[in-house]
């Protein structure tokens, strides 16, 4: 690996993609999604009570678009921070990708919201059709579980319309009280045979960039987005994000982030409690 600091930034070098380190101002930054209202008030609480930062948050460099941090930049918003730790990358590179997230519901309630799903007039189709018309759009999403599968027809091919409907089957399970696990697999079997699995369209970059230029949010965990390169830590206070002079606060920053060692962990590798499948770039 090698890491260098330019005007614009701390860039790292002699990764799977080029990395640029640097303060965005938050008015500049455009989240594809929305937030979910009880994780962004944990957020926010955290980081009342222990005021940093912890990683910066992913965008595109050009457009401003946020990749991943959703809810971290709705935080620092909320607590007056006018600037936030961003890793900024070509969003255009094709080794960013986006992949879906699929639900697992489960619960007692289970069997009483596949009877309400039922009444949508959903067509039973075989598990391979299921994924087959998920990926030509004419289903805007699919309900399945080990001995039968629901699809639910599209009403239109547009994306955010179709993720829209499909956060309408997800508010009816929590409307029934059921859990919903988000899982990166849709074939990682249920332990009860009972449970059901929602998998929905996989939305394009394009699309994100068309919808965020209308003013529009997806639902929240529309997307999944595969970045090959993640920078962690390095955190930072967040008074330091509630200055007023961006030059200022840029040059702290960036003077604190060249100060911390910078180690390269390949794909799969444990940091904190969490798994990542891509390669890190920790900030110690």
């Amino acid at each position: 690996m090698e890491a260098h600091s330019s005007l614009k930034g701390y860039s790292i070098a002699g990764g799977r993609i080029p990395i640029l380190i640097s303060l965005r101002k938050t008015s500049d930054l455009k989240p594809h999604e929305e937030t979910v209202a009880e994780d962004l008030k944990r957020l926010v609480d955290a980081l009342r009570e222990n005021p940093v930062l912890r990683h910066p948050i992913i965008a595109d460099r050009r457009t401003g678009i946020v990749l991943d941090g959703t809810h971290r930049l709705a935080a620092i918003k909320q607590l007056e921070c006018n600037f936030i730790p961003s890793a900024l990358v070509e969003y255009d590179d094709p080794q960013i990708t986006i992949e879906r997230w699929f639900r697992q519901f489960s619960g007692s309630n289970v069997r009483n919201l596949e009877n309400d799903l039922k009444q949508l007039g959903p067509k039973e189709v075989s598990q391979d059709e299921c994924e087959k018309g998920l990926s030509k759009r004419r289903f805007y999403a699919t309900v399945e579980k080990s001995t039968s599968c629901l699809a639910f027809a599209a009403r239109s091919q547009n994306s955010w319309e179709m993720a829209q409907d499909s956060q309408g089957i997800e508010m009816a399970a929590r409307r029934h009280g059921v859990n919903i696990a988000y899982q990166d697999n849709r074939d990682t079997k249920p332990e009860d045979p009972e449970n059901l699995i929602m998998s929905t369209i996989k939305i394009e970059k394009k699309e994100v960039a068309e919808t965020v230029k209308k003013g529009k949010l997806f639902p929240p965990k529309s997307t999944r987005h595969l970045v090959p390169s993640r920078p962690l830590g390095g955190g930072v206070p967040i008074d330091w994000l509630q200055a007023a002079d961006f030059s200022e606060a840029q040059s702290r920053y960036q003077e604190y982030i060249r100060s911390r060692k910078v180690k390269r962990l390949p794909e799969g590798s444990l940091v904190g409690s969490r798994r990542y499948l891509e390669e890190v770039f920790l900030f110690e």
